[in-house]
């Protein structure tokens, strides 16, 4: 991967991550923002996360994880780095918001035991064949299909035979339809990292697919494809079953369509390496920086911003308090980001250590079977 290239991913992950932040801050009404064309695009956001993941876990694997235990290990070190002190903060943050302005909080928040919804979350079942919402934190159902798509993914890449198809079918049965339903999108980035035609590509043609997204951002906008997409499903299967039924999954077509947009972005971005690094280069010091941090951005921003309006919930309606609102809540963000995304070294090597004894106890459990031998 050229280095403008790898800043550039940076750079996308890093876009995506505020835009969903903004399209929260956006969401309500107590923030003082409102909806605009430049805040709008949060679930899209969402289904570029999707592809860029599929395209970078396919380059990490070629680069660094060359067996499936390397990539469980860095996979778990990775997720539950962030996501184990990401959960345990929205407990507290929720704690506090409730306390200050639990008004804040009506229909955003679910009844029952919150630390039975926060370990379905930790075993990252919340959206497997049902949905379990984290508490304030809505945005963490999409770590939950990512997980599985790495399950999947390791599967099918590092195992062969019957241990692929057994395999490929218990992660398939426990991630359950939801997931299963968009992991599609989650391939369209794997497959624009392995294609090779585009070394070929006429340069005209890799600007015209670089530039494309916008194009197909202004059609979701003006042709209003999510609604469209959503009307059909809602024909086809009926309100409950699509609104209940599929969940996260039910903009299922038009996050086809914007998924196949942004990987064929890709295809182009990757002959685009030189004018992508001319264009990035001065900034990618702070690029690297932020977009290091993304991950915890979007795991805990919500109930970070739920907190911090309790707590200014004095302040007047208007731009100051939408301004206050997220200077803050950024600024807790990135002092949690601090020691989140700081950990997965840490962490790793005690991750290998469980990855190894599991393995072994598989390949004991194996190995103690009993032969059956033709004749007994």
């Amino acid at each position: 991967m050229s280095r403008g290239l790898s800043i550039y991913l940076d750079f996308l992950r890093l876009i995506a991550a505020v835009e969903v932040f903004v399209f929260h801050l956006a969401a309500f009404g107590f923030t003082g923002l409102h909806r605009a064309p430049w805040n709008a695009y949060g679930h899209e956001a969402v289904t570029i996360f999707f592809v860029l993941s599929g395209f970078v876990i396919r380059h990490a694997v070629q680069v660094g994880d060359p067996t499936i235990a390397a990539f469980a290990t860095s996979r778990l070190a990775r997720v539950y780095s962030v996501a184990v002190p990401c959960l345990l903060l929205t407990f507290a943050f929720d704690l506090i918001g409730h306390r200050l302005a639990p008004d804040f909080y009506d229909g955003l928040t679910t009844t029952g035991s919150s630390l039975f919804r926060l370990a379905i979350g930790g075993a990252m079942l919340n959206e497997a064949w049902v949905s379990v919402q984290m508490l304030s934190n809505t945005p963490y159902w999409s770590i939950s299909y990512e997980f599985w798509y790495y399950v999947l993914f390791a599967a099918l890449f590092y195992l062969k035979g019957g241990q692929r198809v057994l395999a490929t079918l218990a992660a398939a049965i426990i991630a359950g339809p939801k997931i299963l339903l968009l992991f599609p999108i989650w391939l369209m980035g794997w497959l624009a990292y392995v294609e090779h035609k585009s070394e070929r590509m006429p340069m005209g043609l890799s600007v015209a697919l670089f530039a494309q997204p916008v194009v197909m951002l202004a059609a979701f906008e003006r042709l209003h494809l999510s609604e469209g997409g959503r009307h059909v499903l809602e024909v086809l299967i009926g309100h409950d079953a699509w609104r209940n039924g599929l969940a996260w999954s039910r903009y299922v077509i038009s996050d086809s369509i914007l998924g196949a947009s942004i990987a064929l972005h890709l295809v182009g971005a990757k002959r685009l390496g030189p004018p992508l690094w001319a264009v990035l280069a001065p900034v990618r010091r702070p690029i690297r920086f932020l977009a290091s941090r993304s991950f915890t951005l979007y795991l805990l921003h919500q109930p970070a911003l739920l907190m911090v309006a309790a707590c200014l919930a004095a302040v007047p309606l208007g731009p100051w308090r939408s301004a206050a609102i997220a200077a803050v809540t950024l600024v807790v963000i990135l002092l949690v980001a601090m020691i989140t995304e700081g950990q997965r070294r840490r962490v790793k090597p005690t991750v290998a250590a469980l990855v190894e004894r599991i393995a072994g106890l598989g390949s004991r459990r194996a190995a103690q079977q009993p032969e059956f031998l033709p004749g007994r």
